[in-house]
């Protein structure tokens, strides 16, 4: 099938939250198909197991260590350089870090957090890495994708629901910024043969985002494996000239055709139906 021949030999990726989640399964997953791959994460014994894990699948120079902090300007800049150093280029930015509402509340499925109830040193660091720090990444990479004429930001977000979800102020906010940010810029990006997209789980994921304690059926929910195929699609040539769209990686079937299977999971980022909805004075 064309999916199973996609190859990213020549490619290099910084995957930010590559420590763990689905951020360590679509590291895996480009270094698989032959990608040299940049783990950024701010958990050093997570990174270094991931690192282990990637050498075991693509030897010894498929990936390198970035312990770093992605909401430090410093830290982005030199995360960029240090990938263009070891690879000679930085083609791919996959932007998976992020902090979830648990941070904020421990049961916050049980007792909703109200927002005049949230802890601002707490609510802005939730910002600091849901938000800015894939801004700062993409604003630190794009000029070298720009000069190369050629490159991708996949950013991960989440549902429409689940940004205005009862008692999920920061993170559904902190999500809905990066999806609208996604969209601005893949306008602010065209004609340079950078293109910015959007990949989504399509629900809860069984990953340590969602604490142990939390009520629900871990075999029930979407497996982090599911973002593999389409992070490897949107990384490959293949996607050239896709941009400014969401994906939801639970409806990506990789057993059929690329084309059946962007009708299948695509659409536009940042629901521009709903804007075109709005009241307009005449």
């Amino acid at each position: 099938m064309e999916q199973q021949k996609i190859n990213l030999v020549g490619k290099t990726a910084i995957v930010a939250g590559g420590g763990g989640g689905m951020g360590r399964s679509i590291a895996l997953a480009l270094i698989n198909k032959g990608a040299k791959v940049a783990i950024f994460d701010i958990r050093q014994n997570n990174v270094d197991a991931v690192v282990r894990e990637s050498v075991s699948i693509g030897g010894n120079e498929s990936c390198i260590p970035l312990v770093k902090d992605i909401t430090k300007k410093a830290d982005c800049i030199s995360a960029v350089q240090e990938t263009i150093d070891a690879f000679n280029s930085a083609d791919i930015l996959f932007n998976a870090a992020g902090l979830g509402m648990s941070m904020l509340k421990h049961d916050y499925w049980n007792d909703n957090l109200k927002f005049w109830d949230a802890n601002i040193t707490q609510f802005n660091a939730l910002m600091h890495v849901n938000w800015n720090g894939p801004f700062l990444l993409a604003k630190s990479i794009v000029p070298h994708m720009i000069d190369k004429g050629w490159g991708r930001i996949i950013n991960v977000t989440t549902s429409l629901d689940t940004m205005t979800t009862r008692g999920y102020t920061p993170y559904g906010p902190s999500k809905a910024a990066l999806e609208a940010a996604t969209s601005i810029w893949a306008k602010d990006l065209e004609g340079t043969g950078v293109t910015a997209n959007v990949l989504v789980p399509g629900g809860p994921v069984n990953t340590d985002f969602i604490p142990g304690n939390a009520p629900f059926d871990r075999t029930q929910l979407t497996q982090p494996e599911v973002m593999q195929a389409p992070a490897c699609w949107l990384a490959s040539n293949l996607s050239d000239d896709v941009t400014d769209m969401r994906f939801v990686a639970r409806s990506w079937d990789p057993s059929i055709s690329i084309e059946e299977a962007i009708k299948n999971s695509g659409g536009p980022c940042a629901w521009p139906n709903i804007g075109k909805k709005a009241f307009k004075p005449q």
